[in-house]
């Protein structure tokens, strides 16, 4: 029999907590953990108020008793829905040992996670998908995505717009506060953004390989002086990469890519995570084929915790009126929703109505987002309803552009 339990976050490092960390690294397949890498793990996971939890086989031989066979972390954060930030499980470091596989363990973590999430009054359940297999069961669907992005920055590489503002480098510890700041006003503002956790404002640091990285900042100023973007870059031995890129508009981002395609030595520039899938970049060069995207993965997987608070706090771009039915693996949300929309300002109730559209709870998610609509989801079979019906579901979600989700955790 195996058995879960919290681990305490303190503020000393445990030997419960290294077990922890262990066995979550050994899940992933990753390095272990250097003394650096000790010190920044638990900075992270106090600063961001981690809960921690692990499964432990009492009969597990070599002396490995100690050392969960289940790990599993959840954070507060938010999503930003339009109308409000609202409160959200952001969820990481699930892995199950391949010996105890197939034994409901990660059922047993999951729903605990999210029965706790519903009674805290988390809207909202978030994670990164290592494997995008496992999540739909638990009514988690893809929200937002992103683009791996290569750039020919040899002679004939160029933007049409002239140069605005100036870009300049600027020191770590400076840098991550002013990229801090950046992401707060960005996501204030940018429905469909997500918390950023705060391994984000660790620069010089390689998770994976447990090794100093040297970070490079930059920081586009405009032309009063006030910044409105910044990146992090790594000069590799082929190419530069952009490892995170943030501005408050896509001219300042523009901005910050003239200035790395300037740098010597190289002729190719990669855009680690382009989070924004519509990015002018292609249509800004001179040369459209000297941008390419080599890779485009799903981002941010969402679990609507509470539908209808969820669709009440959405912010819509137009009136009208849907009726949806929504079917929840896990039966929290299994009911039918009317929503009405006058003046901005929805009204959601459950119904007995005769629904336009039945989705799943991992399709509302991203019709939610408006990353996908509900005719292109029916036609995937992942929703049902008539021609007429679904119009009347892609109407009232509708919006000029998709949201963006600029954090991976």
């Amino acid at each position: 029999m195996h058995e879960m339990r919290t681990i305490p976050v303190t503020d000393e490092l445990t030997a419960e907590l290294r077990a922890y960390a262990v066995a979550m690294r050994d899940g992933f397949h990753e390095a272990p953990i250097t003394a650096d890498g000790w010190a920044r793990w638990h900075e992270a996971i106090r600063h961001d108020g981690a809960r921690l939890r692990g499964v432990f086989d009492p009969d597990r031989p070599f002396g490995l008793a100690s050392v969960p066979v289940g790990t599993f972390a959840s954070f507060p954060g938010t999503i930003n829905t339009g109308t409000e930030l609202a409160p959200t499980n952001c969820i990481t470091d699930v892995t199950v040992a391949a010996s105890h596989r197939r034994r409901g363990i990660m059922q047993q973590m999951m729903t605990t996670d999210l029965n706790e999430a519903r009674e805290r009054g988390d809207v909202f359940a978030a994670l990164t998908a290592t494997d995008t297999r496992l999540y739909g069961r638990f009514g988690f669907g893809v929200t937002a995505d992103s683009r791996r992005i290569e750039i020919n920055t040899g002679h004939s590489f160029g933007l049409i717009s002239q140069p605005s503002g100036s870009c300049v480098f600027a020191t770590g510890d400076d840098a991550s506060a002013v990229r801090r700041s950046l992401f707060e006003r960005w996501h204030a503002e940018q429905f469909w953004s997500i918390t950023r956790h705060h391994h984000y404002w660790q620069p010089g640091f390689d998770w994976a390989t447990q090794t100093a990285r040297h970070d490079r900042h930059i920081i586009h100023l405009d032309d009063d002086g006030h910044a409105d973007a910044a990146a992090v870059i790594v000069v590799r031995d082929d190419h530069v990469e952009i490892r995170d890129l943030l501005g408050l508009s896509h001219r300042a981002e523009l901005e910050i890519i003239r200035f790395v395609a300037l740098l010597e030595t190289h002729d190719k520039v990669v855009w680690r995570h382009c989070f924004d899938v519509r990015h002018p970049l292609p249509w800004a060069v001179t040369d459209r084929r000297s941008v390419s995207v080599v890779k485009e993965f799903d981002t941010l997987w969402v679990r609507i915790v509470d539908v209808e608070r969820a669709l009440a706090s959405r912010s819509y771009e137009g009136d009208g009126e849907a009726t949806i039915r929504v079917v929840d693996p896990l039966d929290d949300n299994t009911f039918t929703y009317r929503i009405r929309v006058a003046g901005g300002q929805p009204d959601v109730e459950t119904t007995s109505r005769e629904p336009d559209a039945t989705l799943p709870l991992d399709s509302l998610a991203p019709i939610y987002s408006a990353l996908q609509g509900p005719k292109e989801l029916a036609s995937a079979g992942r929703a049902q309803g008539t021609p007429e019906g679904l119009a009347r579901v892609a109407r009232l979600f509708a919006r000029e552009e998709p949201g963006i989700s600029a954090s991976i955790f």
